[in-house]
């Protein structure tokens, strides 16, 4: 056995990395746009048809909502990452009408994501890395020979110790996004605060998508060896 690992979002036939096909990775960016994406699309085209910032707020829920509805419908089945997904949806959406307050449900949304990176950081601890599900479901979505090649490399030594380093990132630096947006809902004037914040949301999530996207090439890399003198 080779002891370089390729990424299974990688082609097994280029170990060079020089020659690439992504098809995991073309899918993640796909389903955080729709899982996220379409709701921030909803909440600025609300706010631009004119509705206060309440409505525009849970305009966004609503899409994500009926968005997990139809995934849900679709595969039939919730895997541990989208059994994840409902539960903090289910409660916010529920949080969201108990109170007409925008800045509540901004906080809501925060509370969420804070949740969300505490159970990234926890599921290291009890050794079941979420990164693990989340990478099986992106690659499931990218088709048979994605999930195959994912299933052929997700247990070896280099992965399963990726799986706990990209859950450590992404729960880092989700409580990071919560901690700048909740402290952007209640110290700005509520409309600036909405925007801002779903901004930070936006930003946050590329960069760590970025940093996911990066270190899983840069790890599937040979090493080069050192120019002899």
């Amino acid at each position: 056995m080779s002891s370089i690992t390729p990424d299974p979002a990688k082609s097994p036939e280029t170990p060079s990395g020089t020659k690439q096909n992504n098809p995991a990775v073309r899918s993640m960016i796909t389903m955080l746009f729709y899982d996220v994406g379409l709701s921030v699309i909803a909440y600025f085209i609300a706010e631009m048809l004119g509705a206060n910032t309440y409505i525009s707020l849970l305009a966004g829920t609503l899409v994500a909502g009926v968005r997990m509805a139809w995934v849900g419908l679709r595969e039939r089945k919730l895997d541990p990452f989208a059994l994840f997904l409902l539960i903090l949806f289910g409660a916010g959406l529920v949080l969201s009408f108990l109170t007409g307050d925008a800045r509540f449900l901004l906080a809501k949304d925060c509370a969420t994501t804070c949740t969300a990176g505490l159970i990234f950081v926890g599921s290291c601890v009890i050794r079941r890395p979420l990164a693990f599900y989340a990478a099986q479901r992106f690659a499931r979505s990218s088709g048979e020979e994605g999930a195959a090649r994912f299933e052929a490399f997700a247990q070896t030594p280099e992965f399963r110790a990726r799986w706990y380093r990209v859950s450590l990132v992404w729960g880092i630096g989700l409580l990071i996004d919560a901690a700048l947006r909740i402290t952007v809902a209640y110290t700005l004037p509520i409309k600036t605060a909405a925007n801002i914040c779903q901004i930070l949301m936006i930003v946050v999530l590329a960069l760590l998508t970025l940093w996911t996207v990066y270190s899983a090439r840069k790890e599937s890399q040979p090493s080069t060896p050192p120019a002899v003198m």
